[in-house]
């Protein structure tokens, strides 16, 4: 029990930590008076609905007449058993929710909030290996901590300038991150079915519905259907002549 809080404590504190580095001399966010205060308070309430709507769906895809008992359902610590998949979809579909209602940068906050999760993810993966008892050597291990670390150096090193430099709509980090997450996920999930692709549970529909989501509003907002269109027009007037 007292590891499992360790490392959520400790991962929450590292995308705070990271959280804070990213908005708090935020241009866009001062333009819209949006403080590292308001920030940090919906990051908290966050927080709260992933660990909840995490818990919901792991005891969806685990019934047990045992969590019908309100002290077995939300002492998590003590009666383990979270799903990463169920804290995403829901801390996503919460911050866009709060966003239309309150206002706020849904998209300026996608990105800063996607890439402080990614900065603290290897760890939490790290700590679910251990707490699971899985093989953290297995091949399927290391594949998939590498996988988080390398994403979290691309999109910090490589697509979060372009968000900070305007060269990118805001969301499109999030959305990105979202589409790896997905993809990610999936093909793990498949890995763990022994390749059986037709075998989708609940996990499986939750991040098929999350990548295609997130590739229609990444196609909407940077416009890549007209991009390509007149990437393509470009190419065969330059054929014809």
């Amino acid at each position: 029990m007292q590891f499992l809080i360790f490392v959520l404590l400790t991962c929450f504190f590292i995308f705070l930590f990271s959280l804070y580095l990213l908005s708090r001399d935020d241009f866009v966010f001062i333009r819209k008076d949006v403080t590292t205060e308001k920030v940090f308070n919906i990051a908290f309430v966050m927080f709260f609905v992933a660990i909840f709507s995490s818990r919901i769906l792991y005891v969806i895809l685990n019934p047990s007449s045992n969590f019908l008992n309100p002290l077995v359902f939300f002492l998590f610590p003590y009666y383990p058993g979270l799903s990463l998949v169920g804290g995403v979809a829901g801390g996503a579909l919460f911050l866009l929710v709060l966003s239309k209602r309150k206002r706020l940068l849904f998209g300026r906050l996608l990105d800063f909030f996607s890439v402080s999760f990614l900065s603290a993810f290897p760890f939490g993966l790290l700590g679910y290996f251990l707490l699971s008892g899985e093989n953290i050597f297995s091949p399927r291990s290391i594949v998939l901590l590498l996988t988080q670390v390398i994403m979290f150096i691309f999109f910090l090193k490589l697509l979060l300038p372009r968000i900070l430099s305007g060269r990118f709509k805001n969301g499109t980090v999030g959305f990105l991150f979202l589409i790896f997450f997905a993809v990610v996920f999936l093909v793990d999930n498949a890995l763990g079915r022994a390749g059986d692709i037709l075998g989708l549970g609940l996990e499986d529909l939750i991040l098929i519905l999350m990548l295609y989501t997130s590739v229609v509003f990444l196609f909407r907002q940077e416009k890549l259907l007209t991009k390509v269109r007149k990437y393509y027009e470009g190419k065969k007037i330059k054929f014809k002549s």
